[in-house]
């Protein structure tokens, strides 16, 4: 292989990092101001910034931009068409639902997340600009990571019977912003691992805490689908370890930790797990979930048709969610929809594998690039774990895991275009 180039804001320098950022484009700074107000949402912490929807002003102005100037469509990808389709089924499944004024009135969040997708992926397309947005995604989960170590500390690490929360936004209660510390832990834990020698020993311990405090939010959030889905990244790396016997004494290690620090009555949740009024609650719908999937096999009842179901066929009024997101999506969509929804995810893992091999068969390597495609994998794994339990399959989780899947791949395929191979 060649002599590996370095790049310098693999280094973390904050100069380069800015000189790097304000050579770029509007729509990049559209893109990642987007993130910023759908992560942090400041409008929710400051009354007085609530005044405008400035997520949908600048997805808005980001997509006009991106259409006037030619690049909607440049990055090629099967997931491009999946989720294309995937829409085509929820508007087919909406004409059709049990209630499709519901469908209707729900139409607006999908559309939001394709939206966001296309910009993603046609703006994030580089490796420099792929390490600037998922730094940025990473330190907003920070923000919320820190937090709730703090409360947790306080607290002297005891049970927190509602759990601990992100603040304001997508990840208010504690179940989701369990998972988006599952999704942080896969993510840091990758960028730290892949980076680590470009820093000097005090960054390392600073950069240390994205994954420390992802796991102790994950733990102080007090979801148990949280705590399943961070054990599925933790044994994912595992068996993806070259080092298995090393992977597996470290696993246990941590493992040994968080049952040290893990309190008494989240153990005792765990013992009833299977038994306790949550979770045959929870057993039930997924049986009524089964029920109408065998009622409403190609199209389903319905987008996000669930609770006016539960009513119609079932007669039980002010029902529950259905905690699980593929019964969700099997039972709005049908098997029509679930079909597209699995490859959706096939194709995401498919992705993370097709940048490895593009790594691999360069003639330099790229430890950023690669170990991210991990990071992405088990972000999705965790994802799927942890929503087994819960109702989050329009949350941001799956589809900027899908976003960034594909700008890493593009970000990837230019990489090795433009490596500069010796005569």
């Amino acid at each position: 292989m060649m002599e590996k180039e370095t790049n310098t804001l693999y280094q973390m320098k904050l100069g380069d990092l800015w000189r790097y950022i304000k050579t770029q484009n509007t729509l990049f700074w559209l893109v990642n101001l987007y993130l910023f107000f759908e992560y942090v949402r400041p409008q929710t912490l400051y009354k007085s910034l609530d005044i405008l929807p400035y997520a949908q002003i600048i997805i808005l102005i980001a997509l006009f931009l991106l259409i006037t100037q030619g690049g909607f469509g440049r990055v090629k990808n099967p997931l491009n068409k999946l989720i294309v389709l995937y829409f085509i089924v929820i508007l087919a499944s909406s004409f059709f639902a049990l209630s499709p004024s519901i469908s209707y009135s729900k139409l607006s969040e999908f559309i939001s997340w394709m939206i966001i997708y296309f910009l993603i992926v046609n703006v994030i397309n580089t490796e420099n600009r792929f390490f600037i947005f998922i730094l940025a995604f990473m330190l907003y989960s920070f923000k919320m990571s820190q937090f709730s170590f703090r409360n947790w500390l306080s607290s002297g690490f005891s049970f927190i019977n509602i759990g601990s929360g992100g603040g304001p936004g997508w990840f208010h209660n504690s179940g989701e912003f369990g998972i988006q510390m599952v999704i942080f832990l896969a993510v840091s834990t990758c960028f730290f691992w892949s980076l680590k020698e470009h820093w000097p020993l005090w960054k390392k311990a600073l950069l240390f805490f994205f994954p420390l405090t992802a796991l102790t939010g994950t733990i102080s959030s007090s979801s148990r689908g949280a705590v399943l889905g961070a054990a599925g990244v933790i044994l994912f790396w595992v068996l993806k370890s070259r080092y298995k016997l090393k992977a597996f004494i470290l696993a246990a290690i941590i493992g040994i930790a968080i049952y040290a620090i893990i309190p008494p009555e989240q153990m005792a949740r765990f013992d009833a797990m299977g038994e306790d009024d949550t979770s045959t609650s929870r057993i039930t719908y997924w049986k009524r979930g089964i029920e109408l999937i065998e009622q409403y096999p190609v199209l389903g009842v319905g987008h996000e048709n669930w609770i006016f179901a539960q009513e119609r066929v079932f007669g039980i009024e002010n029902s529950e969610v259905s905690h699980n997101i593929f019964i969700q999506c099997a039972v709005d969509l049908g098997y029509t929809g679930f079909s597209v929804f699995l490859l959706l995810i096939f194709f995401t893992f498919y992705n993370n594998y097709k940048v490895r091999k593009i790594i691999l068969q360069a003639p330099q390597d790229n430890k950023f690039l690669f170990f991210m495609s991990h990071g992405l994998d088990g972000a999705l794994i965790g994802y799927m774990i942890s929503g087994f339990f819960v109702t989050v399959l329009y949350y941001p989780y799956f589809w900027i895991n899908l976003a960034m899947t594909v700008s890493l791949s593009e970000a990837a395929q230019r990489w090795a275009d433009n490596i500069r191979v010796p005569a």
